[in-house]
């Protein structure tokens, strides 16, 4: 195995990891939920204008946009962000997202995430489904999953990296708690 296909699937086993036990649908049963989430990792110190960086903030619930009372700017959650001037709402961000951790964690993305079967899953077209999936995958291969993986994968980290461990026994550990898990999983059906 090469080293950067190790350090590449480390990276994805760690997101699948931390993706929540009974999958994203159950843990972010509507829009609402997932847009709470998007605001909360977005600005963990609440919301701020994206324009004069001020806190002064009202949400007009009825377009659900934010307007700076400082320079009345108004703008989405999604603003600037990899989901900004999406058609797909967010709840479809983040269930192409875990099935996008879940594919790549065990190295059947080519085969698993063709765009004939995202378009069917997404309802969208082949070449909008393209785009969404380039735009989906580069979000999630930034550390920690960028924002969005920052969104889906709820769970902490086990098991916890050790100082000095090669990328080959990392790999392992994390293969080993993968196996574990669904194992286990399976022995509840």
């Amino acid at each position: 195995m090469q080293q950067i296909d190790v350090k590449s699937r480390v990276h994805w086993l760690e997101l699948r990891l931390c993706l929540p036990a009974d999958g994203v649908r159950e843990a972010f049963p509507n829009t609402a939920s997932c847009r709470e989430r998007w605001v909360l990792m977005r600005w963990p110190g609440g919301v701020t204008c994206p324009l004069c960086e001020a806190r002064d903030i009202t949400h007009l619930e009825s377009r659900q946009l934010y307007q700076c009372r400082t320079c009345r700017k108004q703008f989405s959650a999604t603003a600037g962000t990899v989901a900004h001037q999406s058609r797909l709402d967010l709840r479809a961000w983040f269930i192409a997202a875990e099935d996008i951790i879940h594919a790549y964690s065990i190295g059947q993305e080519t085969s698993r995430l063709t765009g004939h079967y995202l378009a069917q899953r997404y309802g969208i077209s082949y070449t909008a489904t393209h785009r969404f999936r380039k735009l989906l995958v580069s979000e999630l291969r930034q550390p920690g999953g960028g924002l969005v993986g920052a969104c889906v994968c709820i769970e902490p980290l086990s098991p916890i990296p050790v100082p000095g461990q090669s990328l080959e026994d990392r790999f392992d550990g994390l293969y080993h708690e993968l196996w574990k898990r669904t194992s286990r999983a399976w022995r509840l059906i």
